[in-house]
């Protein structure tokens, strides 16, 4: 047996060979060769073990010559690594993640606490939950994700004192607005690029122009909300997907609901595709407006008593170069003009591709005098099932300037007002107006003031006119008007 010290970082170690084994063993040193070594008795550091596997002794496992190289080792152990990566992303090998810890900071507004001086709380990469208490008077912009706002029990307000800055303005992702209370500002709540946006409970109401906006390619849930007394729009979803569900859109200034700009939106339909409908009601302009090749799901919803400003389109839905789907269980009636208006535009009126109901009820539109039940202008397509269209006042369908339609399993009835309006359904500058045949369900059109099919041209046509159900009762001035023709 032989010995020699060696160094290893900043320390000397006594080494130990044993003859004709090749091995190695280290003694833990004091720094100088010479001191005195401690014994086994005295146990071993695992630091110096881990040495020990490192350096390379002639003629021993560790020299590269007769053992594993260390170069070797490293690369095993990287290979094992990467293969228990490989089984976690693959779900074969458990990972636990720790959830982020959450601060929650409550606001006193009574006491002159601020919603922005809580927003730099804490670490802006962990959730933040502010609890508001009483009345904030201040125009806040959230910039950090995940983000709670969220009222205290006894109530929270925010109130925006600029009326050219929003109230609060969202940048960031997944922020939650939940239980407050909105007033003042430009818009109360706006989501400008914002992902995940969730409004919730909120009461928005007499902002200086816009109730809710999601904007700028952002998406957003707006659920169980009171949206009332704005001047402007009440809900807008503009180039940014929405969902808008449980939620009273009321007594605004202009429209209630608008999607545009190639925004996307489902008005009373929730992500997993279940009826959570809305009520859009007595708004100045129209109830749901859809506009430059925007495209909308409606399912559910009371679409009533719109257009209350004679100024503004006075429609319930109306897809003005956009598309819409109007899925079914939607109560659209007493607005001052059409149920529904399209104007180059295509429009499915009960679409069953959900695998929920389909009938849409359009009764007792046109209050102001004028319009009817489905108007569609310039090249409209319309594909209508199983709507009941009843009571309107002036035509039950309308097509116009080359506006076509195919129908089935509809019943048009009872439409009023004096000549020459009345008609059950009318076609006018060209339109074309096809009627399923069996084994669709075949069309009722009974019992209105004018004819039940009338053509006021001679390029007007339709097709499968003895499919119509014209009786009894009957319609007032004839079935079918000798004008038209087929195609």
């Amino acid at each position: 047996m032989s010995s020699m010290a060696v160094m290893v970082g900043d320390r000397w170690h006594k080494t130990r060979s044993v003859k004709g084994t090749g091995e190695a063993k280290i003694g833990l040193g004091t720094g100088d060769p010479g001191a005195p070594q401690r014994g086994r008795a005295e146990g071993r550091p695992r630091a110096i073990w881990r040495h020990w596997q490192r350096i390379p002794v002639p003629g021993s496992r560790n020299d590269s010559q007769g053992g594993t190289p260390m170069k070797s080792r490293s690369a095993l152990r990287r290979k094992v690594l990467v293969g228990l990566l490989f089984l976690a992303v693959a779900g074969l090998f458990p990972v636990v993640v720790r959830a982020q810890p959450t601060l929650t900071v409550r606001v006193r507004c009574c006491l002159g606490q601020t919603i922005a001086r809580a927003l730099q709380q804490g670490d802006e990469r962990k959730p933040l939950v502010v609890v508001v208490a009483g009345t904030c008077s201040e125009n806040v912009v959230i910039d950090r994700a995940d983000v709670t706002l969220i009222a205290d029990p006894a109530g929270g307000m925010v109130n925006g004192p600029d009326p050219t800055a929003d109230t609060i303005r969202v940048l960031a992702d997944r922020v939650t607005i939940d239980g407050i209370t909105v007033m003042g500002g430009r818009t109360g709540i706006a989501g400008a690029g914002a992902g995940g946006l969730i409004v919730r409970n909120c009461l928005v109401q007499q902002t200086g122009l816009t109730g809710i906006a999601l904007i700028q390619g952002g998406s957003g849930t707006i659920d169980g909300c009171t949206v009332q007394d704005n001047p402007g729009v009440g809900v807008v979803i503009g180039a940014a997907a929405g969902t808008v569900i449980n939620s009273l859109i009321t007594q605004n200034g202009q429209s209630g609901i608008v999607v545009t700009d190639g925004g996307s939106g489902r008005i009373g339909l929730t992500a997993l595709n279940a009826l959570a409908g809305n009520t859009i009601s007595n708004n100045g302009s129209n109830g749901v407006t859809l506009l430059l090749g925007s495209a909308a799901f409606l399912a559910g919803n009371t679409i009533s008593g719109n257009g209350t400003n004679p100024a503004l389109g006075r429609v319930g839905i109306g897809v003005f170069n956009a598309t819409a789907h109007i899925i079914g269980g939607n109560s659209i009636t007493g607005n001052a003009g059409h149920g529904i208006a399209g104007r180059s535009a295509s429009l499915v009126v009960g679409d069953p591709i959900f695998g929920l109901p389909i009938v849409n009820n359009i009764n007792g539109n046109g209050t102001a005098g004028f319009g009817g039940g489905i108007f569609g202008f310039v090249g409209t397509s319309l594909l209508i099932r199983n709507a009941t269209i009843s009571g309107n006042n002036g035509f039950g369908l309308i097509l116009s300037l080359r506006s076509s339609a195919e129908i089935s399993g509809n019943t048009i009835q009872n439409t009023i007002g004096p000549a020459p309006n009345g008609d059950g359904i009318r076609l006018v500058f060209g339109s074309g107006l096809f009627i399923d045949p069996p084994p669709a369900q075949p069309n009722t059109v009974v019992g209105n003031a004018g004819f039940g099919v009338n053509c006021t041209d001679g390029e007007s046509s339709l097709v499968n006119t003895g499919l119509v159900v014209l009786g009894p009762p009957p319609n007032a001035l004839g079935g079918v008007s000798v004008a038209c023709t087929a195609f």
